[in-house]
């Protein structure tokens, strides 16, 4: 990388620079190093930026500790953070869990003919996929390192040391102080992992859900009624975990669909990724709240809507963004709003339609979810008849949003506003967005294919409504 060797450059005679963490330990597993740490005896305030070149740009990603970051719009971010303590040895000592504790110096890393640094064995760890912390007090000095251990558990298939575990679980209730961004990040990384089931796991064992999710904590022991195998809290796992299979490998899809989806969801942003599975992990938080027993029954009206609100808030803590708050909000309101109108004595083009409207470009998430939500109301469900109905009905959603855009979900409306203002001889208020959603609905289900039909259906319409 011509930064590096600019760096490198720069420094002779004047200091020292090593390659650190997670570039090297991803180097022994046989991954791509995207992301370079550094550690110099030079200040990073002190670096020249022609070092970095025109189209790079730096910011500081910690400005207390002095840790610097270099973008490029093509390549690595590169990371530069001065030496703690005495030497390298030092420094390493002062890291979190050994696997991230090796350090190269520069020169033999770009040359790839130096020795490993390596003082706490992090390469031997490595080989047995054990995450061992350097120090007990190294969780207590950054407790957000609780979550970096889950997403390197997850991301690097390694298992938690005992004793690592334990200083985890002890750490993990001071997350709720930390900076919501650094928490935020982290989990984002766990959620949209293939293995996001097993990382939920771990929150839960580690007692990160209990810190930051108490509203998750609550579903635990929830029951439900005789359409439901397991409680709040298992019914949710499931769901989430079936939900994770559906994305990343398109389990549980029809054929043409997994094709759709998978296309779709590749397409999507990391943070739209992350909201999704943020929202399928939260999706029944609202049936603690909202259970009620009527008539010896156990319900849950409006869980949906209390849910919503309540991930809202949780997404709010996490410093989301508008956007994520908006598709969490939506996904969880949403998510049996299909199943709903698929079994509507009028489901047809117009109710599709009708949900698209609602759901907007996060449909697709929200119908491809309703499988998991199916399957983990209980046992064996994946082989049954209304399985396999279901995933038809899937098919039919997700058919209209990747191959009936123009025809179905965003059609050119035969009518606009100022024509039916004109036809009904009214002034604008709330009776034109129902005209509106009612002739977009008959022009939809083929009812009117002309300005001249349309005309006509919206007298009769506007008769129907005078009279109601």
């Amino acid at each position: 990388m011509e930064l590096l060797s600019n760096l490198l450059s720069y420094l002779e005679g004047k200091g020292d620079a090593w390659v650190v963490g997670g570039a090297l330990r991803d180097q022994l597993l046989g991954l791509a190093a995207l992301d370079v740490d550094l550690v110099t005896t030079v200040a990073p305030a002190a670096l020249p930026r022609s070092i970095w070149g025109a189209e790079a740009y730096a910011f500081w990603l910690d400005e207390s500790r002095q840790i610097l970051r270099i973008v490029r719009p093509v390549g690595a971010t590169v990371d530069i953070a001065p030496l703690q303590g005495k030497d390298i040895t030092a420094d390493l000592g002062c890291r979190d869990f050994t696997v991230n504790a090796m350090a190269m110096k520069l020169e033999d890393w770009l040359s790839q003919a130096g020795p490993l640094i390596d003082p706490l064995a992090g390469q031997q760890d490595l080989a047995a996929r054990c995450l061992r912390l350097v120090t007990p007090e190294a969780l207590l000095a950054d407790p957000v390192r609780v979550l970096r251990g889950i997403r390197l558990a997850i991301t690097r298939d390694l298992k938690i040391e005992a004793a690592t575990m334990q200083a985890m679980q002890l750490a993990a209730a001071q997350l709720s102080a930390e900076a919501a961004e650094r928490v935020a990040a982290e989990l984002s990384s766990c959620f949209i992992h293939p293995r996001a089931a097993a990382a939920t796991d771990l929150l839960q064992l580690t007692g990160v859900t209990q810190s930051l999710f108490p509203e998750v904590t609550a579903m635990h022991e929830v029951t439900q009624n005789k359409y439901h195998q397991f409680t709040v809290d298992e019914h949710s796992r499931k769901a989430f975990a079936a939900f994770v299979d559906i994305v990343h490998q398109g389990r549980y899809l029809t054929p043409r669909a997994q094709g759709w989806l998978a296309d779709y969801w590749q397409a999507l942003s990391p943070a739209v990724q992350a909201a999704a599975m943020l929202a399928a992990w939260l999706h029944d938080i609202g049936k603690p709240p909202t259970r009620v027993i009527r008539q010896g029954r156990v319900t849950f009206y409006n869980h949906e809507r209390v849910g919503a609100k309540m991930a809202v808030a949780i997404a709010r803590r996490l410093r989301l963004s508008n956007m994520q708050q908006d598709l969490i909000r939506r996904f969880i309101q949403l998510h049996m709003y299909p199943l709903q109108l698929w079994r509507s004595a009028r489901f047809g083009p117009q109710l599709i339609h009708r949900f698209y409207r609602r759901a907007g470009e996060y449909g697709p998430l929200i119908v491809a979810f309703t499988l998991a939500d199916h399957l983990a109301k209980g046992d064996n469900l994946a082989g049954s008849q209304e399985f396999s109905a279901h995933q038809q009905m899937v098919e039919q959603f997700l058919h209209a949003y990747f191959c009936l855009q123009q025809e179905l979900i965003s059609p050119e409306p035969l009518l606009d506003g100022r024509e039916l203002i004109f036809l009904a001889a009214r002034p604008p208020g709330p009776w034109l967005r129902q005209a509106k959603q009612a002739v977009l609905e008959a022009q939809v289900a083929g009812k009117i294919k002309s300005k001249a039909e349309a005309r006509r259906w919206f007298e009769k319409w506007l008769d129907q409504e005078k009279q109601s």
